[in-house]
């Protein structure tokens, strides 16, 4: 078992890491057309719909801090964020701020996480721990974020060099 310092550190490093992500989106959407932002890119999808997913999910990891339980399906689905690129910053500014004043004092806790895992059925409820969830937002984000930089180079928008690249991939550079 490890000391509470290193407990500190450890969901603190996780919560920067969701910053980081945030902090990726803002690096890309500075000066983007709305046209790039909302156009239909590789795969028929738009940079504003990953971003107004990655937003939903830390909206989801919030709201279940709140009540006890993170439902993941509770997303808002073909919102402005999706379509405007002053609303995403927007939104992006206030899940950015949202992180920022996490306790990681609070964190290390076990949460049941919803969410429908087929199509059919219920949704599935597990039991998971914050810090779990901070990670496996992290690595959510970073998997839409590779997809954002296929898009935007696609569109020949300029992408910074490590957007999408995992942690693990720009250290080992």
């Amino acid at each position: 078992m490890s000391d509470g310092a290193e407990f500190r550190g450890r969901t603190g490093r996780l919560i920067d890491g969701c910053i980081d992500c945030v902090d990726q989106c803002f690096e890309l959407l500075d000066g983007m057309p709305g046209e790039i932002f909302i156009g239909r890119g590789v795969g028929n999808s738009s940079i504003g719909a990953h971003v107004r997913h990655i937003v939903d999910r830390y909206r989801c990891f919030l709201s279940g801090l709140e009540v006890g339980c993170i439902d993941y399906d509770d997303r808002k689905r073909g919102t402005s964020v999706e379509t405007d690129v002053q609303v995403a910053a927007a939104a992006l500014t206030e899940t950015r701020g949202r992180f920022e004043v996490l306790d990681p004092d609070t964190f290390g806790a076990e949460i049941p996480v919803r969410e429908l895992v087929h199509y059919h059925g219920e949704p599935a409820i597990v039991a998971s721990t914050l810090d779990r969830e901070l990670m496996g937002l992290i690595t959510h984000s970073i998997h839409h974020l590779a997809i954002i930089a296929m898009i935007a180079r696609s569109s020949s928008f300029p992408v910074p060099p490590n957007l999408g690249k995992a942690p693990s991939t720009i250290a080992a550079e």
